[in-house]
C-alpha cells in the first residue's frame, strides 16, 4: 500500500496537481485499494479511487475532469462487477454497488452482450437475484443505514430500487 501511495503521489505532485493520496482501504482477495484524493490546502475529499492490485487486466477508457486525465476501468466493466454484486446475497453487505448502479443508469447505457462478456472474461457467473427481487424489506433496511457524503441529497429507496431493476432488467433470467 505503501508503495502504490508514493507512487501516485509522485504521480500527483510531477503533475503539479494540488491533490494529497490518502490510503483508506488494503487490498486483499477480492478486495481493491482505497484511496481518497484530497486538495492539498483544505484536506477535503474530492474523491476516491478503488484499484485493483494482482488482478488480470480489464478493458479501460480515457476520462477527463477538468484538467485532469486518468485511465480507469471501462463503464460495461464498472455496470458488470456492480450487477456480479446484486445478483448474490452479497448485496445487503454491498448497498453502495446498488447506489452506484442508480447513477450510472443516467448516464450509461445497459448493454446485455457487454456485461455479459465482461463477467465471462473474469471468470464470474451472474447469481440468481434472489436477494435484491425477492427480500426487498432487507435491502430497505440496509439503504437506510448507507450515508451519502458531502451533503448529497439521499433519493428514496423506492426510487432507487425502481430505477436499479429497470436499468438491469436484461440480466435478470
Amino acid at each position: 500500500m505503501e508503495q502504490i501511495t508514493k507512487s501516485f503521489q509522485k504521480a500527483m505532485d510531477k503533475a503539479k496537481i494540488n491533490l494529497t493520496v490518502i490510503p483508506y482501504r488494503k487490498y486483499g482477495d477480492d478486495r481493491s485499494a482505497g484511496f481518497e484524493l484530497r486538495d492539498s490546502s483544505s484536506e477535503e475529499v474530492l474523491f476516491t479511487m478503488d484499484v485493483d492490485v494482482n488482478r488480470p487486466t480489464v478493458p479501460t477508457k480515457i476520462y477527463e475532469i477538468s484538467d485532469l486525465r486518468f485511465r480507469g476501468v471501462a463503464p460495461a466493466q464498472m455496470i458488470a462487477d456492480k450487477v456480479f454484486i446484486v445478483s448474490s446475497d452479497k448485496v445487503f453487505r454491498r448497498i453502495k454497488d446498488v447506489v452506484d448502479l442508480y447513477y450510472i443508469s443516467r448516464v450509461c447505457d445497459f448493454n446485455r452482450e457487454e456485461i455479459l462478456n465482461a463477467l465471462k472474461n473474469a471468470g464470474r457467473d451472474l447469481g440468481n437475484f434472489d436477494g435484491f427481487l425477492n427480500r426487498e424489506e432487507e435491502l430497505k433496511y440496509s439503504y437506510s443505514k448507507f450515508r451519502f457524503a458531502g451533503g448529497v441529497n439521499k433519493p428514496t429507496f423506492e426510487e432507487v430500487y425502481q430505477m436499479v431493476k429497470s436499468f438491469i432488467a436484461d440480466a435478470i433470467e
